[in-house]
């Protein structure tokens, strides 16, 4: 070997031996993970925070500065470490590096990342971790809907790392965020990056031969991140060593995602006497705003293989406690008191005095780990730990102490409730009523807004308010019926989502009448003349006779319309039997168009004082079953509603159809189960589903009519006379509409008139016609009764299409004022009303025109003065021209519209130019769809004489 082969060797592996050592040393990196913090509201400023987790070794106190990365393009920045380092035990120092940066804009995502030499040695799940740097990164999103926006913060060390063979190991990061957004978890893998340089290609890769612990050894196990509460766990490791694994806590508002925050963290499996702790949480919780939480959490150790059983002590985090102030919640804050080291089991008492400013959409993620204190011995007294996430929900507090009280003098309910104790963003009271049985509200566990079927809301109240009257919007409430009464807040959630309080108590009002109670108004005959309704009423209900002396009579009145008060009397007064049962609670009134107005009836009754007749109540009215019907493909739906004192709610109501049809003779195809109006209604497609009276099946046929009426049930509830109130609606017929539809018409569009633009006097254009013809498909396959057609168009090929007319031509003339611009379809329409799919869409353009001539004359003769195009320009609208004289002078430029362009034979500065030859060159854009045509060039000579 020659000397200088021999120095080279000798230098080399120096630098080998070196760099041996610099790698033994710069080795520590166990885990971590960066947290990012808004800091102004003026610029785009943010704090970060790299948090690592690291061996107490040579080259962790070396480590005082780290290389961050910010994902715009800028290089890399130093931060230094804070200190103190925190020694958290089981062998991990914490450090903590932090450094601000001002972003230049917004962005949809920007990525941070720090890159460390090096990991550990012996990471059994990375190739030469030794040689590996340590990488993470967290990915943010930063637009000004954000706010003053922090990824999570991981509350929980990445300390708990110990594992023993054969049991479970469980990890929770106790992820918080500080606004309150939605967190989810995922497993990710281990990576690494380049740490002398920000290129984004050689950063973020995945580490040498990274697998997941459980994907080691043989045995099989699973490795799991719950995606809800971020419980990491292992179950169960099979074989001793140090394991790497990262996760991800997402970060969503609104359904987006706005941050990615990494943890990559290091599990030693060791081979111990020794079991982890149990501990106990509550169950999860909903909480209304106001109300305390005290509750007791227990933990227990677990035997060890040689009955050993540690002291063991709870301890818990989260943002319910006092921590950063941007993270924390606003006091009061909880408190959680536990003695540590306990032996038999460990108990901790966790207190939380809520309050208004609590409720928000998240669940509070209260972590609580247990761990147990095994003699140094054992180990080296490393702890097991076992941790659970108790999640507790505040939610905005119900309404209290809510009180109806009837007003029946004037027909009316005052509500009357305690004072609302939260100032919610734009928060209302609404109030609910429900016209049934009182009946007391429970409120499920997180339930909120209204959940009772039936309620209908009546007012929405500022939540200042304490009092609200309810006069069934001046028309008062009915007589002889019960209501119920409940209220419920409405406000906007921490998500600027609309949210609800639970339901407040429920109250009920009565307004009781010795009046009739109206019990039938049925209709018997549909006519549109000669219409027939049965009306019914009960006799007076507890009627002081005593007071109220006889003779007795009823009136029947009647008022025409849907709401209608105008009563008029109908018929003459019926002498009125309170004792002997006599036929004087029933009135057919004929005459009428029940096939097309509504009628409404009540009963008043009258007593005898001094001789006369006087009125002592109204019952409040009923009005007939309306029933409406719309014909489908191949059904008829049904639809029917009932304005009436008494509850139709919760019964059978029945549906008939004619059988056999224009026969007259009803039978009952089906019986339906309603709850509240909205459940009235039933869909006939030719089944008989009552056989009781027979089965008659019918195929619906779109070329055939069927008639129906229902029948309603109701009652009056508890408290008055038992009655089945069974009334009849109109008779409605219809056919159902056809399953096929027509084709769609093969459509033409004729080219634009351009020659007559030519012709306009002025080249004033005011007038443009798009012809459009058609002809209709006519095959087997489709229906070829045609009623008419229907014209789509829209200005622009994008869309949206809005009909412009329906004919029953095969041609349509669209007069326009803009231009020939425009795409059109068209639809055929059958005789049953089915449209057929559209027709090929035809785009319409305009037909542009520019040509420039080669004289002019600009001798004030007001002929030929300017020089301007020939004929009329059509669909210009821009011109960009330059005209020059035979030495290349520019002596004209112009940049505009169409309309204003033309030279007057002048130089720019409004000399008058010789007689001569001129150069140009004229650039033309123009109103058109096709881009072929949109622009035009020209360039020539122009002779100036005079």
């Amino acid at each position: 070997m020659s000397a200088k082969n021999h120095s080279a060797y000798i230098l080399a592996f120096l630098l080998s031996f070196l760099g041996m050592i610099f790698q033994a040393q710069a080795t520590h990196l166990k885990g971590g993970e960066i947290t990012v913090k808004r800091i102004s509201n003026v610029s785009l400023t943010y704090e970060f925070t790299l948090t690592t987790y690291t061996e107490d070794n040579r080259a962790n106190q070396d480590q005082t500065d780290v290389n961050f990365c910010f994902g715009d393009g800028s290089g890399i920045f130093k931060a230094k470490r804070l200190l103190p380092i925190v020694n958290l035990g089981n062998g991990t120092l914490k450090n903590t590096y932090k450094i601000e940066y001002t972003y230049p804009a917004p962005a949809l995502f920007y990525k941070v990342s720090v890159a460390i030499p090096n990991r550990n040695d012996g990471v059994r799940n990375i190739t030469r971790s030794v040689e590996v740097p340590f990488y993470v990164e967290t990915i943010f999103s930063i637009n000004s809907g954000l706010g003053q926006n922090s990824t999570p913060l991981l509350l929980n060390p990445a300390v708990d790392l110990t594992a023993v063979v054969g049991q479970p190991f469980i990890h929770n990061p106790n992820a918080v965020d500080a606004e309150g957004d939605s967190l989810a978890y995922r497993l990710t893998v281990s990576r690494y990056g380049d740490y002398e340089t920000c290129n984004p290609t050689s950063r973020g890769i995945t580490a040498p031969n990274f697998r997941q612990p459980n994907e080691v050894s043989p045995i099989a196990s699973s490795f799991t991140i719950n995606s809800l509460n971020g419980d990491l766990i292992w179950d169960s490791p099979q074989e001793l060593g140090l394991y790497n694994c990262a996760f991800i806590v997402e970060e969503w508002r609104n359904g987006v995602k706005i941050s990615e925050t990494v943890r990559d963290m290091q599990i030693e499996v060791k081979d111990l006497d020794n079991k982890g702790p149990k501990i106990v949480v509550p169950p999860d919780v909903c909480i209304q705003a106001g109300a305390l939480i005290r509750e007791t959490i227990t933990a227990a150790d677990v035997a060890s293989k040689t009955g050993r059983l540690d002291p063991v002590t709870i301890i818990s985090s989260g943002n319910v406690y006092p921590i950063d102030t941007s993270y924390a919640i606003k006091q009061p804050f909880a408190t959680f008191i536990s003695t540590p080291k306990q032996t038999g089991t460990a108990t901790g008492t966790f207190t939380w005095q809520t309050a208004c400013q609590h409720i928000r959409k998240e669940t509070y993620d209260i972590f609580f780990k247990a761990e147990d204190n095994p003699p140094t011995a054992i180990g080296g007294g490393v702890k097991l730990v076992d941790s659970k996430i108790w999640k507790i929900k505040i939610i905005a507090p119900s309404v209290k102490n809510l009180v109806a009280k009837i007003q029946p003098t004037k027909g009316s309910a005052i509500l009357t409730w305690t004072p609302y104790t939260c100032s919610l963003p734009g928060a209302k009271i609404i109030v609910f009523r429900k016209q049934a049985a009182c009946a007391p509200v429970v409120n499920k566990s997180c339930e909120t807004g209204m959940q009772l079927t039936g309620f209908t809301e009546i007012a929405r109240l500022n939540a200042s308010e304490v009092t609200y009257e309810d006069t069934n919007k001046g028309t008062g409430l009915l007589k002889n019926a019960n209501y119920v009464y409940v209220l419920v807040v409405v406000f906007t959630n921490s998500a600027g989502q609309t949210d609800y309080s639970p339901m407040s108590n429920s109250s009920c009002a009565f307004i009781p009448s010795s009046a009739p109670l109206m019990t039938n108004v049925s209709i018997q005959k549909t006519d549109a003349t000669n219409g027939e309704i049965l009306v019914r009423w009960s006799r007076p209900l507890n009627l002081d006779t005593s007071l109220y002396k006889g003779p007795y009579q009823y009136q029947v009145l009647r008022a025409e319309g849907n709401g209608s008060t105008n009563f008029v009397a109908v018929g003459s007064p019926i002498p009125a039997s309170i004792y002997v049962a006599k036929a004087d609670t029933s009135y057919v009134d004929k005459g009428l168009a029940t096939d097309s107005k509504i009628y409404r009836y009540r009963t008043d009754f009258y007593y005898t004082s001094n001789g006369q007749f006087k009125l002592l109540d109204s019952p409040s009215p009923a009005a007939q079953v309306q029933l409406v019907a719309q014909s489908a493909v191949r059904s008829n739906k049904l639809a029917w509603s009932a304005d009436v004192p008494w509850l139709n709610d919760f019964q059978v109501h029945r549906v008939y159809r004619e059988t056999p049809r224009g026969s007259g003779k009803f039978n009952q195809i089906t019986e339906v189960s309603v709850a509240g109006p909205s459940t009235y209604m039933y869909t006939d497609q030719g089944t008989d589903f009552y056989t009781k009276d027979g089965k008659f099946d019918v195929t619906l046929s779109p070329d055939s009519t069927y008639c129906y009426y229902v029948e309603t049930l109701g009652s009056y509830g508890a408290g008055f006379p038992a009655m089945t109130l069974i009334n009849a609606s109109k008779i409605v017929c219809l056919k159902p509409q056809s399953d096929v539809n027509p084709c769609a018409p093969k459509l033409s569009l004729s080219a634009p008139d351009c020659a007559a633009l030519d012709g306009t006097l002025n080249c004033n254009f005011t007038s443009f016609t798009n012809q459009l013809t058609w002809q209709p498909t006519l095959t087997g396959t489709c229906d070829q009764s045609i009623a008419s057609y229907r014209i789509y168009y829209t200005p622009s090929a994008a869309g949206p299409f809005t009909k412009i007319a329906e004919v029953n031509d095969l041609r349509f003339l669209h007069q326009k004022k803009d231009s020939f611009i425009g795409s059109y379809y068209v639809t055929a329409i059958s005789q049953l009303g089915k449209e057929s799919p559209k027709s090929e869409t035809l785009n319409q353009d305009n037909c542009p025109s520019f040509e420039l001539p080669n004289l002019f004359s600009p001798n004030g003769d007001l002929k030929n003065d300017v020089w301007l195009p020939m004929r009329c320009p059509r669909f210009v609208k821009t011109v960009v021209c330059k005209i020059v004289d035979r030495y290349g002078q520019l002596i004209y430029d112009y940049n505009g519209t169409g309309s204003d362009f033309g030279w007057n034979g002048k130089d720019n500065s409004g000399k008058d130019m010789a007689v001569g030859t001129y150069f140009y060159t004229v650039d033309v854009s123009f109103d058109v769809n096709d881009p072929s045509l949109k622009t035009k060039s020209l360039k020539g000579w122009v002779e100036l004489v005079r």
